[in-house]
């Protein structure tokens, strides 16, 4: 089952992103204890209106446990978004990080898919791409894009199967991505 996320899945959504996170060589995910780091993922999803905030996430649901999660807003509210992470009560060691992840990944008139991600006991049931079909479907009118690692040979299947097309390559925090678009006569295929 996908649905909207509630304040209460935020520790699960937090263990997904900080995987994310993980793959992107994020310098808090580094230098900061796993437990303390997850602790304030979790409060900037309910906290502050960060990217990851609960209400930019759907969740898929099997047998009553979050098995992935799809994090997605408007491109031109990405920074907006970044800097709410600066608005929330951290300690000084936190803060001199800045923001996780300050690189601005969208364009503004796109609908952004930030992050799609899948716990490992899950993955191969269709969790990522039935949530991706989710928020494309669900929001047809918007112009949607994401980006995939170019070695993520998995992901990067899944997105062209659905219509995704690239449009160009870029170098996101040390990992070269494909920045895809869905072109909007391929929604609603």
């Amino acid at each position: 089952m996908i649905r909207k996320a509630k304040p209460c899945d935020t520790p699960k959504i937090a263990e997904l992103c900080y995987i994310i996170w993980s793959e992107l060589d994020i310098q808090m995910v580094e230098d900061i204890d796993k437990s303390r780091l997850l602790k304030i993922m979790e409060q900037s999803m309910i906290d502050v209106h960060y990217r990851g905030h609960y209400s930019n996430t759907w969740v898929y649901e099997i047998e009553g446990e979050v098995a992935g999660c799809l994090i997605a807003y408007p491109g031109d509210k990405e920074i907006a978004l970044e800097q709410a992470w600066l608005d929330m009560d951290l300690d000084d060691d936190i803060r001199a990080y800045g923001t996780p992840m300050p690189m601005k990944e969208a364009n503004d008139d796109e609908w952004y898919i930030e992050t799609v991600a899948t716990f490992p006991q899950y993955r191969g049931r269709g969790v990522a791409t039935q949530l991706v079909q989710h928020v494309i479907e669900t929001y047809s009118d918007k112009k949607w894009s994401l980006n995939c690692d170019v070695h993520n040979d998995g992901a990067f299947y899944v997105y062209k199967k659905i219509g995704f097309q690239i449009v160009s390559e870029f170098d996101l925090y040390g990992h070269m991505h494909y920045h895809m678009i869905l072109p909007i006569s391929d929604k609603n295929q």
